[in-house]
């Protein structure tokens, strides 16, 4: 008889429960059924006034009907919220109790109070949250978790939430295995983005090292602080890098999100080198990272963790805004990698801007508006990755194109003494190596300086140009021709003797006499005399070689110009070895 009036006295609490939970607008959730997302809609809430509601007031409210029915999948009420009571109910259908995970999915609430109630009475209470070491947790996880074995008929669950920061409370109720099933898809989601950003992180690290070019550290640096900064809010910096510091805990959230937003406009100042282009902006923004650094420590200090964070949501909003408008200004200022640039401000925008408003209550918190911020800083992080390669090409092209010009003669366009000694000297050694052949031709254009004051330095310019154009079309494709300074120019030619020199000085001669180059009032005829010297001394070096062609160029001077001069004479053989023969006309 007793047995049988406690079961009806249980069917009987079990219906009074269904009911007001029918008449508060929040179905019963049952253990048969496995739900897949938040429970926001199937719970009742009501938030604190003044003072403190105990679970014995909370129970009182619902009965009186004071509770709000859920109108969402996710429970928001923005940041600063008063705590906040839910209640659902829980109906086991089955003859034997049912095991339930509840799981509050949000990383950073302060304190969780959960309370299960069965024909009245209190049968479990839980408590965490993140003023406690990750290590009291009833379950190792960067969420809130709670196991409860649901006794047949029906439950009530109250959840206690408090925190100072934005109050989003995604509860899921779900087996064990669905539970782990979908922690497993979100770590691997994690994994790829954090293991994404690392590699990143890596790469600009390494190039800074070899390069030291600050805009790959300040990159780094940038993509280190969201990391830094993901992990606090979501939770995995509590389980991995600090589980025992729950003072840090509590203000790891505005110190890292200013952080992530300084190291972004450091990073700016430097792609987009405000320094050169905008200095008086860049003196703002440097005001600016100094001013949000200010307020957030005077928050510390003054204890005041509501205000820390209205201050860094305030200025991680007006980060997301600055960025954009900096690529702006850079884009109309020239600046062909600040396109990619500005793409990347823009999409790590509407992400930043997506997570916000979700996690303050304005638009509907799900799985995309909450990891929006992750998702558009994986393409700010591509883009900008593009814009640092961009960079890098662009600055290697004007190296390389620098260097070249610093190997030609800006005039005529052959290579210069520089870069006549870079090309010849692999084929001196491979000549004197092998004992192979090897000539140099010199030659002087004949009184030019009569004809640059006869017609000026501008024609002189074009019979410059002219006779280079013939010697370029005349030499051999293995020859290397360079204008040696002046009116002078040099050929080096390899697998060459005395003869094929000559002859070939000879051909070059003819055709600079054949030239005609037309002026104002007329035509410019212009010769040239030759010097060919040929390896003789195998222990002599290129300077000496050389120094024997410029001594021929001299006797073909003596001996009435426009001709070539291939052999010394032996006085003049011992002045050219000493060096003291050298000099142009």
């Amino acid at each position: 008889m007793r047995r049988a009036a406690s079961t009806l006295t249980g069917w009987l609490a079990g219906l009074f429960l269904l009911v007001a939970g029918a008449l508060a607008g929040a179905a019963p959730l049952s253990t048969a059924v496995e739900y897949d997302a938040p429970i926001g809609r199937s719970a009742a809430f009501l938030q604190e006034a003044d003072a403190r509601l105990e679970l014995a007031d909370a129970a009182a409210a619902f009965r009186a009907g004071r509770l709000s029915p859920g109108s969402a999948p996710v429970l928001s009420f923005g940041i600063g919220a008063r705590p906040v009571w839910i209640r659902f109910a829980v109906d086991n259908p089955a003859a034997a109790p049912a095991t339930r995970r509840l799981s509050v999915e949000t990383a950073w609430l302060d304190r969780i109070e959960v309370y299960v109630l069965n024909q009245g009475r209190v049968v479990a209470a839980h408590r965490g949250g993140d003023r406690q070491p990750f290590m009291q947790r009833a379950v190792m996880s960067r969420a809130f978790m709670f196991d409860h074995d649901f006794a047949p008929s029906a439950s009530e669950v109250f959840v206690r939430v408090e925190t100072p920061d934005p109050m989003v409370v995604p509860i899921y109720f779900e087996s064990r295995e669905s539970s782990r099933l979908r922690q497993m898809q979100q770590q691997l989601s994690y994994g790829l983005v954090y293991g994404f950003l690392l590699a990143l992180i890596a790469y600009n690290a390494i190039l800074y090292a070899s390069l030291r070019t600050s805009s790959y550290l300040s990159y780094a640096l940038y993509l280190l602080a969201f990391i830094a900064m993901n992990v606090a809010y979501t939770g995995h910096g509590f389980a991995w890098l600090w589980p025992g510091a729950t003072g840090w805990q509590q203000w790891s959230h505005p110190a890292l999100i200013v952080a992530y937003g300084i190291a972004g406009l450091m990073f700016a100042l430097r792609f987009l080198e405000l320094r050169a282009n905008f200095p008086r902006l860049r003196r703002a923004v440097i005001a600016y990272c100094a001013a949000g650094a200010g307020l957030l420590a005077a928050a510390i200090l003054a204890g005041s963790q509501e205000y820390a964070l209205l201050v860094a949501f305030g200025f991680v909003f007006a980060f997301t805004l600055v960025m954009p408008a900096l690529g702006i200004l850079a884009v109309r200022a020239g600046q062909k990698a600040a396109r990619y640039f500005l793409l990347a401000a823009c999409a790590a925008m509407v992400g930043a801007v997506l997570t916000t408003l979700s996690t303050w209550g304005f638009i509907p918190f799900n799985g995309w508006t909450f990891r929006a911020v992750e998702i558009g800083m994986l393409a700010d992080a591509t883009l900008l990755a593009l814009a640092l390669a961009y960079r890098f090409r662009v600055g290697q092209e004007e190296r390389l194109r620098a260097e070249r010009l610093a190997q030609l003669d800006p005039l005529t366009g052959l290579s210069n003494r520089r870069a006549f000694y870079d090309l010849t000297t692999p084929l001196w050694s491979n000549a004197l190596r092998h004992g192979h052949d090897l000539s140099v031709v010199l030659l002087d254009l004949d009184r030019f300086k009569q004809l640059n004051d006869s017609y000026g330095h501008a024609h002189g310019d074009a019979v410059l140009k002219a006779v280079a154009g013939v010697l370029r079309n005349g030499v051999r494709q293995g020859d290397v021709l360079a204008r040696w300074g002046g009116e002078e120019f040099i050929v080096l030619l390899p697998e060459t003797g005395g003869t094929e020199a000559a002859a070939l000085a000879e051909r070059l001669r003819a055709a600079i006499a054949a030239l005609r180059v037309p002026r104002e009032d007329g035509e410019t005829r212009v010769t040239a005399s030759f010097g060919v010297a040929r390896l003789e001394d195998r222990g002599g070096t290129l300077d000496a070689l050389i120094a024997h062609a410029d001594a021929n160029l001299y006797r073909a001077k003596d001996e009435g110009r426009n001709r070539v001069a291939c052999c010394l004479p032996k006085a003049r053989r011992a002045t050219a070895d000493s060096g003291a023969a050298a000099g142009a006309l």
